[in-house]
């Protein structure tokens, strides 16, 4: 900076004067000193204005945020965020439609290794038929009335190397930045992420999500909200299109805009038979990725391509909310699991390993992926003295 230091002013005027003899030496001495006293007040200053971020870079997690309370620690920016941030463009589609496609996330090769997993793993597919159908007879999402949905799930946990692509999605380097930018960092794995098929003909789903209850009441579980400069979802998903979509093909469909609605969805909206022009079908890649917030409404329209749809959908949530039970429930309310089953840990990357974590606040020693998605930022470890009266209290490290 090219800005005028007082002290080195003063130093240079105390240096000039013309002084006889010892005053003149004395005055010297004083200004060196002062010279000194203003290099230190710069390097100081800037040593604490950096020192956070180059603690989080080395991970020495224990130097960072020193004089900072736990929420700031916790919840401030990432190393890599400046390098690794969301367009100045995506931010605001996002914020005006609910979604943005980020393309070319995937490449052939990956598309590859997806598409022969879940080949492999076949005869665990279910198709939704009868009572499990997602729309009534006859409507405009019905498709052909007979060809029902295929689901898959349970990929996480299967045998190398056919859950590592769909490992990939938790902590990758094109996706962090959209998950730090919208779910904040420390994000977490919300739900058990599900393999969405349609053969041609099939049924749609009915539109749903949205901003706003039936009852007119705020949806805040899905909740979308922007405070102090930032965007905030409830409950984040990605939509990973493994085949191509064109324009009229069908298949996932959001109304634009839908996430800031403060009106109950219409039913005849939900069900696809009014105001069609304001749901949008967006043509995708394989390979591409459609990032939107739960807070939209949206739906799948039936499948008219010539053959299979495959679309991957994985939610996400900030670090201490919950929506499913899949990361701490076994199935029976008064026996909680500790976490996900074993077989989707084993093996995990450490990156991969922290989003799976249950909710809890950041500030309570929360692991939380690098930007750029190379490895894990390790938190400033609690006070000991404030770890010691927990363990006198509660019994526990923590509360």
């Amino acid at each position: 900076s090219r800005r005028r230091d007082p002290f080195r002013r003063s130093a240079r005027s105390v240096a000039s004067w013309k002084a006889p003899g010892r005053a003149r030496a004395m005055f010297r001495t004083v200004a060196a000193a002062l010279a000194r006293r203003s290099a230190r007040h710069v390097v100081d200053a800037t040593e604490r204005r950096f020192s956070r971020f180059d603690a989080l870079r080395r991970c020495e997690a224990s130097d960072a945020f020193a004089g900072m309370c736990h929420d700031a620690r916790a919840l401030g920016p990432l190393p890599g965020d400046a390098e690794h941030a969301v367009s100045d463009v995506d931010k605001f589609l996002f914020d005006t439609n609910g979604f943005v496609v980020v393309k070319d996330v995937f490449s052939k090769d990956d598309l590859r290794a997806f598409h022969d997993a879940i080949d492999a793993h076949a005869h665990l597919i279910h198709e939704r038929k009868g009572q499990l159908r997602l729309t009534a007879a006859k409507t405009p999402l019905s498709g052909d009335g007979k060809t029902g949905r295929k689901d898959l799930a349970g990929f996480l946990g299967w045998q190398k190397p056919h859950c590592d692509p769909f490992r990939s999605v938790l902590a990758h380097p094109k996706l962090v930045p959209y998950l730090h930018e919208l779910v904040g960092p420390g994000y977490r794995l919300d739900h058990n992420p599900l393999l969405i098929m349609q053969d041609p003909g099939a049924e749609g789903f009915e539109f749903h999500g949205g901003s706003t209850l039936d009852s007119g009441d705020w949806n805040h579980p899905l909740g979308y909200d922007f405070r102090h400069g930032k965007m905030r979802c409830n409950l984040l998903a990605f939509a990973v299109h493994l085949t191509d979509v064109e324009e009229g093909d069908g298949g996932f469909c959001i109304v634009r805009g839908s996430h800031k609605s403060n009106y109950v969805c219409p039913p005849s909206i939900k069900r696809y038979e009014e105001a069609t022009e304001h749901s949008y079908q967006p043509a995708v890649n394989a390979g591409d990725v459609v990032v939107f917030t739960e807070a939209t409404t949206h739906g799948t329209l039936p499948w008219r391509g010539a053959s299979q749809r495959r679309n991957l959908i994985y939610r996400f949530s900030p670090a201490n909310i919950s929506y499913g039970r899949g990361a701490m429930d076994d199935g029976s309310y008064l026996a909680p699991a500790p976490n996900w089953p074993s077989s989707y840990l084993e093996g995990m990357s450490e990156a991969q390993r922290c989003v799976m974590a249950p909710p809890y606040h950041p500030r309570l020693n929360r692991v939380a992926v690098r930007n750029d998605a190379s490895g894990v930022v390790k938190p400033a470890p609690r006070e000991a003295h404030k770890v010691d009266f927990d363990r006198a209290v509660f019994k526990a490290d923590y509360f």
